[in-house]
């Protein structure tokens, strides 16, 4: 079916363009949406106008976009987030949540998948991201991730438990793998040792018991001789 764009509709066609698009998606979304008409002999005549009309707003448009553009170069855009005590996120920070924000900011509707993260966003800092607002107009901005309120509270009260920690509870809390091997082995010398020991005990037993046996023996000998 052969339609007459009457606004933009990204990445399709903009306003003014006539062009042959599915009867599904003009009788279910173009008609009745208002965003074409049939391409009719009427409205084609339509068609200049309508595209010098939709450049004018174009212009109009990135002039105003142009200027939120160069006001954020010269802020920063906090992110608040959760984080652990490293300065670590639980998670990332997104393209939605900065476009959030830059919504907040400047009160427009930022379109998400103009901010384009070059890398995942792990850690707390400064980040210069490209963002792009409309057709011609684009700006990099920097982003300032901070831990969140919460997080500041909870990683100070582990800092404090920390520092009042004894190097002896730090070690029952937990144990270094050095200090792990280090008791196996004198747990390993002990059992030998007392093993050592006991074996000489026995000997020592024994070697008693053949001198009284020999003792009695030679005692018996003598006697039966005087006899």
């Amino acid at each position: 079916m052969k339609v007459l764009f009457l606004q933009d509709v990204r990445p399709t066609a903009r306003a003014g363009d006539v062009k042959e698009v599915k009867n599904g998606f003009a009788r279910n979304y173009l008609l009745p949406q208002g965003f074409a008409v049939l391409a009719t002999e009427h409205e084609l005549r339509r068609a200049a106008a309508l595209r010098q009309q939709a450049e004018d707003r174009r212009l109009v448009e990135a002039k105003e976009w142009q200027e939120v553009a160069d006001t954020l170069k010269e802020h920063k855009v906090r992110i608040d987030v959760r984080t652990g005590p490293t300065g670590r996120l639980y998670g990332s920070v997104t393209n939605t949540m900065i476009a959030a924000k830059l919504s907040e900011m400047t009160e427009r509707e930022i379109d998400r998948k103009g901010i384009q993260i070059p890398a995942p966003i792990r850690v707390t800092g400064d980040y210069k991201i490209p963002a792009r607002f409309v057709e011609g107009v684009s700006a990099t901005i920097m982003v300032e991730v901070v831990a969140d309120d919460a997080s500041k509270e909870l990683n100070k009260q582990m800092e404090e438990a920390a520092a009042m920690m004894t190097e002896e509870d730090t070690n029952v809390l937990d144990p270094s793998f050095e200090d792990v091997l280090a008791e196996a082995e004198a747990k390993i010398d002990e059992e030998a040792s007392g093993e050592s020991e006991d074996s000489e005990e026995t000997a020592e037993g024994d070697a008693e018991s053949s001198g009284d046996a020999g003792d009695e023996a030679v005692e018996d000998s003598e006697e039966k001789s005087e006899e």
